[in-house]
């Protein structure tokens, strides 16, 4: 099985008891197909960035979870027939969770879910761009001819102008 994260947004204009719902609905949907669901990430009330179906905010909701590649087209079929899901979007999870995204329901999650596991990112060191400072520097200091070719057939029109 591999690891998956879903986002997906819940028209803004709910109530939260039917917000909950949905996500109830859709845990449920991704355990029938058989999918072990990590965690429920409760993302929140958003403004989005452009109007989807008449609606300008959104509450946000990220599912982690493994399950089989053949699962995804199943849950993502109810996801696009649901008429409160105004957008999904479905990735092979890569390890790291945003550190721009809060969980604001993180005492709602489900019984049968276990915590993702945050591990410290290994630091980076920053790259030495001195070698390429000292050649940009050398090149702005050689002298660029600056002057253009002339033509002959141009002078010799100018000087046919002047007579």
């Amino acid at each position: 099985m591999r690891k998956y994260d879903t986002t997906f947004i819940i028209d803004g204009t709910l109530q939260e008891a039917a917000r909950e719902a949905i996500i109830e609905r859709f845990t449920g949907i991704l355990q029938k197909l058989g999918a072990e669901i990590d965690q429920i990430v409760r993302w929140g009330q958003r403004t989005m960035a452009y109007e989807m179906n008449k609606r300008t905010h959104g509450y946000y909701v990220i599912f982690y979870y493994h399950a089989e590649p053949s699962m995804i087209a199943a849950f993502e079929r109810d996801l696009r027939l649901h008429e409160n899901i105004l957008r999904f979007m479905t990735l092979i999870y890569e390890g790291k969770h945003p550190e721009y995204i809060r969980d604001e329901g993180a005492g709602m999650e489900i019984s049968s879910a276990h915590a993702v596991k945050n591990e410290p990112e290994a630091d980076l060191e920053e790259p030495d761009f001195s070698a390429e400072d000292e050649e940009s520097e050398d090149f702005l200091e050689e002298e660029i001819d600056t002057t253009l070719p002339v033509d002959e057939k141009d002078e010799t029109d100018q000087e046919k102008e002047k007579e």
